[in-house]
């Protein structure tokens, strides 16, 4: 019974904290209760402070956390990111501590904040500790600044810099010289965009993760103008490797044949089709979850002219190569799927006109192509 009071009067100052935890269901918010029940332990002061978390799963071993923290000082919303529904818990509750308490930070060492020991889901990796310390993690929340490096206003809601040391075992974070560092902006809501994953290698030091490349390949269906006959639809497939802000390319596309007609006889004239094989590659922006491609290559294939309309028409070919540049957009929902939007300008080094005897010129290949492609995108690798 005595054990039952002690832990009912530790978990107290938790209470000051209003929780609404939603999103994936497989991390549950016993993990964050318990940590901040542990972080508040022993607690001198506590001041109420409303907490919005929204859990999501973004890939095996990928967890982020949208964390909303409200207070009578202002409001603060910042992206947590881990490798464990655990580690992202217990980032999120040692953020609400320090707002609940900024004596957190300042704590003697018989008070220490004492982590819990690591819980390991199924289908999720805990990030390495370093040295094996019962600390949390190293891990940095959108900040910019090592693990292992103080950095100015760490206690600030809006800097979202959660540190460990891995070589004492205790959780640390650098205090601000500037006054009022430990509180929430007043008034205002401190919205950070969201974090790029990052890792936490033996050294302490973090490691982006998407260092290694992916794989994609992309569907895409459109419409091509200009550089053959009318309007025609077209389909193209391609596949490469992506980074963080970049992309190469190999591609291919197919134009449907369309008919150009001679002033001679209406009737008669030359259908015209396209095939294409390219490489290419792209310089990519990012906007969270948005993506802006800016890609140039080159291009090589035939153009083929099918004489119809008149006794007599053959079918010839005319080589093709073009360079080829443009702008696309790539909207991600998941790691693994992209919806792609993209417009290319295609400029042919070779010339060619397609006739026949008695009918003179039925069709010039043009100086430009321009295309427009939708499509989507599967995406593979981490």
């Amino acid at each position: 019974m005595t054990a039952l009071v002690l832990a009912l009067v530790a978990a107290l100052p938790a209470q000051a904290a209003e929780l609404t935890w939603r999103g994936d269901p497989r991390c549950p918010q016993a993990g964050f209760q318990d940590s901040l029940a542990r972080y508040l332990a022993g607690a001198a002061e506590s001041r109420p402070v409303r907490v919005t978390v929204d859990v999501r799963r973004e890939g095996e071993g990928r967890w982020s956390a949208t964390l909303e923290l409200e207070a009578a000082e202002g409001r603060s919303k910042r992206t947590l990111r881990g490798r464990s529904c655990a580690e992202i818990g217990d980032a999120a509750a040692f953020v609400t501590a320090v707002v609940v308490d900024p004596g957190v930070l300042s704590r003697p060492a018989d008070g220490a904040i004492v982590p819990a020991a690591p819980v390991t889901e199924a289908g999720d990796v805990d990030m390495p500790s370093g040295t094996g310390s019962s600390g949390p993690a190293p891990m940095d929340m959108s900040s910019g600044a090592d693990a292992g490096e103080a950095a100015p206003g760490a206690s600030d809601m809006s800097s979202g810099t959660y540190a460990g040391d891995a070589a004492a075992g205790e959780v640390s974070a650098a205090t601000s010289t500037t006054p009022g560092a430990s509180e929430l902006s007043p008034g205002t809501a401190a919205e950070e965009p969201a974090a790029e994953d990052v890792r936490a290698d033996r050294s302490g030091r973090p490691a982006h993760p998407s260092a290694r490349p992916r794989g994609f390949v992309r569907v895409a269906g459109g419409l091509e103008a200009l550089g053959m006959p009318r309007l025609g639809p077209t389909f193209g497939l391609a596949g490469g490797l992506l980074g963080r802000r970049w992309r190469v390319e190999i591609t291919g596309l197919y134009r449907a044949p369309t008919t150009e007609y001679t002033q001679v006889d209406p009737q008669a004239g030359a259908k015209v089709r396209l095939w294409t094989v390219g490489a290419r590659g792209c310089g990519v922006p990012r906007a969270g979850r948005v993506e802006f491609p800016l890609c140039g290559g080159l291009e090589a294939g035939q153009a083929i002219g099918a004489g119809v309309g008149f006794p007599g028409g053959r079918t010839d070919r005319i080589a093709w190569l073009a360079v080829v540049f443009g702008p696309a957009v790539a909207w991600a929902p998941r790691p693994w799927l992209a919806l792609w939007f993209g417009v290319d300008l295609g400029v042919p080094l070779l010339g060619g006109t397609f006739g026949a005897v008695g009918l003179g010129p039925m069709f010039t290949i043009a100086p430009v192509s321009l295309r427009a492609a939708l499509g989507l995108e599967f995406r593979f690798g981490r």
